[in-house]
């Protein structure tokens, strides 16, 4: 720390061997300042403050039916629409300014002028200042006055306009929801009609039907699988028959006694129908491929009659009149019988089963589209409620509109004629000026320190050489050196005490408002 301080020190000390360097740069600074600012022009700046009244008593009453408008983003969006070419030309006609304006692009110029120095702030409370600075203290109340009136009329005219645009836009909305609303309702009408059996409710639950008519199908191809199993014995038995050499033959046999295979099959499924139309009626499905696999057999009788048989048949007539092969004969019949009704039920089941299926998927994809319709419509028709409830609270808010206005605004503060310039601020800038030419001073003299070093003790001569330093030599000062320096420092006090009195002298004038010669006419007529 100790060393920072010395350093410190070691400037300062090289810094006044300059002294009068430091001096010179900070009186002329600080003059051309002094004079610059007491040339720059006055600026009076006129205000008024405008309260916008946005509530009526009719708000509270009337909640949640009429339409509330946003009144302080409205007041938001006419800051910024206030700026318009069209209004900043009223306001030039307002305030007078168009006679100060000779051509297009001088009047161009001064639009641009007004819309950087209008300034409207605020917004808290209702409450907005508007303002705006001249050289002029009657034309700046002319521009805030002019600003005014146009941010009336334009926020009254606003408020009206955007009324119709809103009723005329949901008029024009409800014209189109009305015309899409027919159509969805016509497409619901015809997709119903063209769709009759297949939408959800009809035909009962298709997923229990698909359900039980698998489980019947499922025991079907379980009994044909058992009669085929029990036809493929009989069958076998009867081969061996065949192929056997042993005498089945019966002696006197008779030719009225023997049954023809049609016959014995015919007489078989008569017996099973007539128990089957002890339990259900003709429609049953089983009794309905009997009465097929009868007629069948009627048929094959028919034929094999007018067909003459071949001679030397296989197993003779006597043969089959043996009481045992005649048993499994009836047998095998019976399971023929069997067999067909049960391929005749198996089919049917699985027709039945793959229309049911046929039919379960159109129906789920009829579900689907008509709940898409269901769901088009539904929005369709929520939207057309809403704008008819906006139409009416929009009715009612005109009505309302008509017996309290929405904006009502006040003046709280009229635009005023300032008496005293309100900018530049003087005071502040001679003293920054002041201020500015003494560090002017000090930096120049600095430099020209660090420019041209000087050795200022024994101590910065170690400390720049790191020798050991055996002493110093002292100056010996004559009187009239002493002299010498004595009038130096009277010099450069009065130099330093003189650049204060004109400080000081300028800011009593400032301050008192002393117009001294109208130097600043003055200086503003010379620059």
């Amino acid at each position: 720390m100790q060393e920072q301080i010395s350093e410190i020190i070691y400037y300062a000390k090289g810094a006044l061997r300059y002294k009068w360097h430091g001096i010179v740069v900070a009186w002329m600074v600080c003059l051309i300042g002094w004079l610059f600012v007491l040339a720059m022009p006055n600026k009076y700046t006129s205000e008024a403050k405008v309260h916008v009244e946005t509530r009526t008593m009719l708000q509270p009453l009337l909640q949640g039916m009429t339409i509330q408008s946003d009144v302080r983003g409205l007041l938001r969006v006419m800051q910024l629409l206030m700026f318009t070419q069209s209004n900043l030309e009223e306001i030039i006609k307002l305030s007078d300014l168009g006679k100060t304006v000779q051509t297009e692009a001088e009047r161009q110029g001064l639009i641009a002028r007004l819309k950087k120095d209008i300034q409207i702030n605020g917004g808290g409370d209702d409450i907005f200042s508007i303002k705006y600075e001249a050289l002029d203290p009657d034309m700046a109340k002319n521009v805030v006055q002019a600003v005014l009136t146009v941010f009336s009329e334009q926020t009254h005219k606003s408020t009206i306009s955007g009324a119709d645009v809103a009723k005329k836009f949901i008029d024009e909305q409800i014209r189109d929801y009305e015309t899409r609303l027919r159509n969805a309702e016509k497409a619901r009408e015809n997709f119903k009609r063209a769709n009759y059996g297949l939408l959800p409710g009809e035909g009962g639950d298709q997923i229990a039907q698909v359900q039980s008519t698998a489980s019947l199908l499922a025991d079907a191809k379980m009994k044909l699988n058992e009669t085929l199993s029990r036809r493929d014995v009989l069958l076998a038995q009867m081969n061996e028959i065949k192929e056997s050499d042993a005498d089945w033959s019966v002696t006197d046999l008779q030719q009225d006694q023997h049954l023809s295979e049609e016959d014995t099959t015919i007489d078989v499924l008569t017996t099973r129908k007539k128990e089957l139309l002890v339990r259900y009626t003709e429609k049953h499905p089983e009794i309905v491929s009997i009465n097929k696999t009868i007629a069948l057999m009627k048929s094959r009788k028919l034929h094999a009659e007018r067909v003459e048989p071949e001679a030397n048949p296989l197993i003779k007539p006597s043969v089959m009149a043996n009481p045992y092969i005649q048993t499994i004969k009836v047998a095998l019949n019976e399971s023929e019988a069997e067999v067909a009704s049960s391929q005749s039920r198996v089919k049917e089941l699985q027709q039945r089963v793959d229309k049911i299926g046929t039919e379960l998927n159109s129906r789920l994809t009829v579900e689907t589209e008509l709940k898409n319709l269901n769901r088009d419509y539904d929005a369709i028709k929520s939207n057309y409620e809403k704008l008819l409830e906006s139409r009416e609270q929009a009715k009612m808010s005109e009505k309302v509109d008509n017996q309290a206005e929405a904006l009502k605004f006040k003046i709280a503060d009229a635009p005023n004629k300032p008496l005293k310039s309100s900018s530049p601020n003087r005071e502040l800038l001679f003293s920054a000026i002041f201020l500015g030419g003494g560090v002017c001073g000090l930096g120049l003299a600095l430099l020209l320190y660090f420019i041209r070093p000087t050795i200022m003790s024994t101590l910065q001569l170690r400390q720049l050489t790191g020798l050991p330093v055996l002493g110093s030599v002292s100056l010996k000062i004559t009187g009239d050196k002493v002299e010498k320096y004595r009038k130096d420092r009277i010099r450069y006090s009065f130099a330093g005490v003189g650049l204060v009195v004109i400080y000081v002298g300028f800011m009593a004038i400032e301050m008192l408002g002393i117009k001294f010669f109208s130097l600043s006419k003055l200086l503003q007529s010379i620059t």
